[in-house]
């Protein structure tokens, strides 16, 4: 298995190495498009995905300053996208921009062994309070923010085990500096949280440490060095074959014919490991370390 020397790590890429390294060997090695839908019914999953990518863009447009009556006239007859934004502009921790700071949809990259490992933040926020385990006074607070517009809410041990969870605060504390006065980020001053369009006053908080960032360094160089050394064999198939039925290549693998239903997706996306429908955006800008 041989990746390109310009092969940029992701969030996403190394979980579909743990999910099925089969996925990852089709994607990225072998570039396999595969004319499979991902979940059934098409046109409800499409539109689902349209509104999540529409919300993001309307949070992204929110923190560039554009009025919130303005984007709300972008989304007027949409009832669930109208629930959502609503649930947004009610949270009183959003309301003042300008104390924020708020850094919406940028990348950030670092080497990591022989590639490169980069990340997409929705967004970035610094406050001057310190984080509650630290001493006051000791610098600000940088809080990541990831929109998530699941139907149900993740269990939190679940959310522990994501890639994401593990990939954003490491990388914006090895790339983050140019955030910080060009000083490097202290991890204990990194908190990452997730925020759910249908559940707003349940977000998911993971605060950072050093000795995270030890243990996150070693495991993601630990696997992209495992990707890396796969030999050009078939690479093995997941074990966990309901994961098969959201993924476009199980015909492929022999692994079914049909899409597994959207209504189902909660369940999945409660089982031990995961499951995500990966959105991105154009116009992100990225800075490197």
């Amino acid at each position: 298995m041989t990746l390109p020397k310009n092969f940029q790590f992701s969030q996403s890429s190394l979980q579909d190495y743990v999910d099925c390294p089969r996925r990852f060997q089709l994607r990225y090695i072998q570039r396999r498009a595969w004319p499979a839908l991902d979940t059934a019914p098409a046109l409800e999953s499409e539109l689902f995905m349209q509104r999540g990518a529409q919300f993001h863009h309307l949070v992204h447009q929110y923190f560039l300053g554009i009025p919130t009556e303005k984007l709300a006239r972008q989304i007027e007859g949409d009832e669930m996208l109208e629930g959502w934004w609503q649930n947004f502009t009610d949270l009183q921790g959003f309301q003042n921009l300008e104390d924020l700071r708020a850094r919406p949809e940028i990348s950030l990259s670092a080497p990591l062994g022989e590639f490169r490992l980069m990340a997409k933040y929705d967004v970035v926020a610094l406050t001057p309070s310190s984080p509650a385990h630290l001493p006051e006074g000791k610098g600000e607070n940088f809080t990541i923010y990831d929109w998530k517009t699941s139907r149900k809410r993740p269990k939190r041990e679940w959310l522990e085990k994501k890639l994401q969870t593990r990939v954003y605060p490491y990388l914006l504390t090895r790339a983050g500096a140019q955030l910080n006065g060009g000083q490097p980020i202290p991890p204990e001053q990194i908190e990452m949280i997730y925020w759910f369009t249908d559940f707003p006053d349940q977000p998911a908080r993971f605060s950072y440490s050093e000795e995270q960032f030890t243990t996150a360094e070693a495991y993601l160089g630990g696997l992209i060095a495992e990707i890396n050394n796969l030999g050009d064999d078939l690479a093995p198939l997941t074990k966990d074959e309901f994961r098969c039925n959201y993924c476009p290549y199980r015909s492929l693998c022999s692994r079914g014919n049909k899409a597994g239903l959207l209504d189902e997706m909660d369940e999945f996306n409660e089982s031990e490991i995961g499951f995500e429908l990966e959105l991105d955006f154009e116009g992100i800008t990225e800075v490197e370390y």
